[in-house]
């Protein structure tokens, strides 16, 4: 890490999050680790096997998600009377007036984005991992693949299940399907893929394709 700037190179330099002190960093490896020189936070620490593992686990979500719009979520029987619901049908259940409004928002956040996320980060790093140049746009949907990851929210629909299932347990017989395990497994997926990104590997690589 230098503080002896190149200003005409942009793209290598890195601000400090804490004091905003401007770095320009050089090359790093696998595991190491660049800090501020002034306030000594952590700017960047690099990650083994990014790029495999991201495409890997993106790849993976994108399966189990398909797999869990498929198979029922949730079974209650009472009485003799049974009901299993998908995902699906979870969302089409708030079809009328306002609730319309949440079946969109469960249907945006819990399954249209954390998919939109996957396929950006495979179209981005796909090419990459094969040493081929990025493909057109590359730089946009990594960016937008970052800024959409706060907004995938499969694990609050899990806990908000959870939290149904303790109010209504006592009222009927609650059943687990294949999505809601599936859906499990994917909420674990989806922590370990963000937390395999390495954003300033991927830049680099990008930049470096690309120039």
């Amino acid at each position: 890490m230098t503080t002896g700037l190149n200003y005409q190179n942009l793209d290598g330099l890195i601000a400090c999050p804490h004091c905003d002190l401007l770095h320009e960093l050089e090359a790093l490896q696998p595991g190491q680790r660049a800090t501020c020189s002034r306030c000594h936070s952590t700017l960047i620490t690099t990650k083994s096997e990014t790029m495999d593992r991201t495409l890997a686990l993106a790849l993976a979500s994108a399966v189990l998600m398909a797999g869990a719009l498929c198979f029922p979520f949730l079974g209650m029987s009472k009485a003799g009377l049974e009901r299993k619901a998908s995902i699906v049908d979870v969302i089409l259940a708030f079809s009328e007036g306002w609730y319309v409004l949440l079946g969109l928002c469960v249907l945006l956040f819990v399954v249209v984005l954390p998919m939109v996320r996957a396929a950006l980060l495979v179209y981005t790093i796909w090419p990459l991992r094969q040493g081929r140049p990025a493909l057109p746009h590359a730089k946009l949907a990594f960016a937008w693949a970052e800024a959409l990851a706060p907004w995938a929210m499969t694990e609050i629909f899990i806990i908000g299940t959870a939290v149904a299932l303790i109010k209504i347990g006592g009222l009927a017989t609650i059943s687990f399907g294949t999505s809601f395990w599936l859906f499990c497994v994917l909420v674990l997926v989806i922590g370990f893929q963000n937390a395999s990104v390495c954003r300033w590997t991927i830049w680099s690589t990008i930049r470096k394709v690309t120039a």
